[in-house]
C-alpha cells in the first residue's frame, strides 16, 4: 500500500465535504436511510464500485453494505455506521438540516452521530478503490438503519436475523464513533472496547384501593414514593477497563478513597465532563416512568414503576433485581412483583487481539495517546459483539469530541477531521497487513 502522504492525494477534502452536506439535508429521524443510501450509491457508480447491496427491512428503511476486495486474503474487517439520526430538540441556532458550514464546521442533525462516520467509511471505499486495492484481506461496510431506536424489525438486528452471511468470515469490526478527548488535561485519542449495559424493570405495588378519606400507612403512592426516595441513583463502581484506563491516563491508585477524589476532582474541573465521568464511574438507576390511580377521589390499589439502571460487565439482571428487592423489603411488606422489561448486557472485547493491537499502534504513529473506554450508551455493537466479533469505536481527530452537542443543539464536526478520520482508517488497513 501506498504510504498515507502519497494516499492522500488521491483524495478531496471538499469532495467528502459535499458529501456530508448532501446527507445531512435528509431528515432521516427514524426513517429515510434509503435515500441517504441512494445517494452513497450514485458516488459507488461514479466510482465504479459494484459490490454493494441495499437491504430495506421495510420501504425506506435501508441497510447499504459496500465490499471492498483485496488483491488476496487478509483481515476481513467491518465497518458499521448508522443513517438515522435522533430528533432535533430545541436550541438551535441555524437549520439543522442545512449542512451549514461555520468557521470550518459543518452543523447539522447528524454532523458527529454519525453521518461524518459514514462519509468517511464511503470515501474510504472510494479512496482504496482509486489506489487499486492494493491492500490484504476485505473491507465490508454496513451503513445500518434504525441505530437511535433499536427496534429489532430494523438495522443491525434486522440484518442478523434475516442476512446472517453479512457477519460471517469477519475478524474484527470499528463501531461508531471515537475521537479526542480530554481527561485531568490530558488528551487522548478514545477506544471504545465495551459498552455500558441497560437493564428496565417494572416493579408492581399492589394494595387495598378505598375511598381517599380512609387514610393509612399502606397508601401504594405513599410506599411508592417512599421507595423511589431510597433506591440508589447512583453507585460508585469503577470497571476493571476503567481502571485500566485512568491509569494509562495519570497513573490510577487502588485506593477507592483517592480514586473518589480523583474523580471529583476531574468532574469540579470540567462541566461537560462531569456528566461523562459519573455516567462512567458508576452504576446508575432512573425511575422512567410513574402509573397510578384512576380517580380524584380513590386511593389506588395498584402502581406501576419502571427502574432503568445502566451497568457494567460486572453486573446482570439479577444484581439489579436484588438491589430493588433489597430496597423494597426496608419499606414494605405489601405484595409486589418486579417484572423484567428489557435486558442489553454490558458487552466488552478483550484488548488481547491483533484489531486492537494495531488500532493502538495506528493512533501512537499519529502520534496520539491511545485512551481504552466503556462507552455509557448503547449502540449496534453490542450485538455485533454477540456474535463473538471484536467492535472498538475509533474515529481519530484533532478538535475535541463535543460530547455535549452529540443529541444537543447545533451538532457540528470540524470539516477537516473527515480527512482525519480517514487517515486513521487507511493506516489502520495499512498496519493490519
Amino acid at each position: 500500500m501506498l504510504s498515507w502522504n502519497e494516499a492522500r492525494e488521491y483524495i478531496e477534502l471538499e469532495e467528502m465535504c459535499e458529501l456530508l452536506r448532501k446527507i445531512i439535508r435528509i431528515p432521516s429521524i427514524g426513517s429515510r436511510e434509503s435515500e441517504i443510501a441512494y445517494e452513497i450509491i450514485d458516488l459507488l457508480e461514479e466510482e465504479g464500485i459494484k459490490e454493494y447491496k441495499l437491504l430495506e427491512s421495510e420501504e425506506g428503511r435501508g441497510n447499504l453494505i459496500i465490499d471492498v476486495k483485496g488483491r488476496s486474503e487478509g483481515f476481513n474487517l467491518l465497518f458499521i455506521g448508522h443513517s438515522d439520526v435522533v430528533p432535533l430538540g430545541e436550541g438551535w441556532s441555524i437549520n439543522p438540516f442545512s449542512g451549514e458550514e461555520r468557521d470550518g464546521y459543518i452543523y447539522g442533525r447528524g454532523a458527529i452521530d454519525d453521518k461524518s462516520q459514514i462519509v468517511v467509511y464511503t470515501y474510504l471505499a472510494v479512496l482504496l478503490n482509486r489506489l487499486g486495492r492494493d491492500f490484504r484481506g476485505r473491507i465490508r461496510i454496513l451503513i445500518a438503519a434504525d441505530e437511535e431506536l433499536q427496534n429489532p424489525n430494523h438495522g443491525v438486528r434486522y440484518l442478523i436475523k434475516e442476512h446472517p452471511y453479512i457477519f460471517k468470515g469477519i475478524h474484527g469490526a470499528i463501531g461508531e464513533l471515537g475521537g479526542l478527548v480530554s481527561i485531568g488535561g490530558r488528551k487522548a485519542q478514545a477506544i471504545i472496547i465495551g459498552e455500558k449495559g441497560s437493564v428496565s424493570h417494572k416493579v408492581v405495588l399492589k394494595g387495598k384501593g378505598r375511598h381517599s378519606s380512609l387514610v393509612g400507612e399502606d397508601n401504594l403512592i405513599k410506599i411508592g414514593s417512599e421507595f423511589l426516595l431510597r433506591l440508589p441513583r447512583k453507585i460508585y463502581f469503577v470497571s476493571e477497563t476503567f481502571k485500566n484506563a485512568l491509569k494509562d491516563a495519570f497513573g490510577w491508585k487502588r485506593h477507592l478513597i483517592f480514586n473518589r477524589l480523583l474523580s471529583k476532582h476531574l468532574m469540579n474541573n470540567d462541566p461537560i465532563l462531569n456528566m461523562y465521568i459519573q455516567a462512567l464511574s458508576h452504576i446508575t438507576i432512573a425511575s422512567t416512568i410513574v402509573r397510578a390511580g384512576e380517580a380524584h377521589n380513590v386511593i389506588p390499589d395498584r402502581m406501576e414503576i419502571i427502574i432503568n439502571a445502566r451497568i457494567f460487565p460486572e453486573q446482570n439482571e439479577s444484581w439489579v433485581r436484588r438491589l430493588i428487592e433489597k430496597t423494597l423489603s426496608r419499606i414494605t411488606k405489601n405484595n409486589y412483583d418486579i417484572l423484567l422489561q428489557t435486558y442489553v448486557p454490558a458487552t466488552l472485547s478483550t484488548t488481547d487481539n491483533l484489531l486492537y493491537k494495531k488500532i493502538v499502534e495506528t493512533i501512537r504513529e499519529m502520534n496520539y495517546t491511545p485512551l481504552p473506554l466503556i462507552q455509557v450508551g448503547s449502540s449496534d455493537s453490542a450485538w455485533v459483539r454477540s456474535l463473538g466479533i471484536p467492535v472498538y469505536h475509533f474515529f481519530t481527530t484533532t478538535k475535541e469530541l463535543e460530547i455535549d452537542r452529540i443529541h444537543g443543539a447545533d451538532e457540528r464536526i470540524w470539516k477537516k477531521d473527515l480527512l482525519k478520520a480517514l487517515e486513521g482508517y487507511y493506516r489502520l488497513i495499512a498496519n493490519i497487513q
